[in-house]
């Protein structure tokens, strides 16, 4: 196995592990959570909902940006910039 096809199968089970870490432990143990462990202070009623829905728009946006870095072509074509004549 080349050093590239492994980083590319390293590269799948991350994903994998990610998606079942995000889309299946991280929901329930957020809903199973016990509601009765007060804070140290008064949040204001708006801030557990906006800081729940930023973590969700965060972990969407970096696991979408993983799968479009894993879904990229790994050797580009000769346009690129690597490639480029020295002058």
């Amino acid at each position: 196995m080349t050093p590239g096809q492994w980083g590319r199968s390293v590269a799948k089970a991350m994903i994998a592990i990610t998606a079942l870490l995000g889309f299946v432990v991280a929901p329930f143990l957020y809903l199973a959570a016990p509601a009765t462990v007060e804070p140290f202070y008064a949040a204001p009623a708006w801030q557990e909902p906006a800081l729940a829905g930023i973590a969700i728009a965060s972990f969407l946006f970096g696991f979408a940006w993983m799968i479009r870095i894993y879904r990229s072509d790994p050797e580009p074509d000769q346009r690129a910039w690597r490639y480029r004549e020295r002058d």
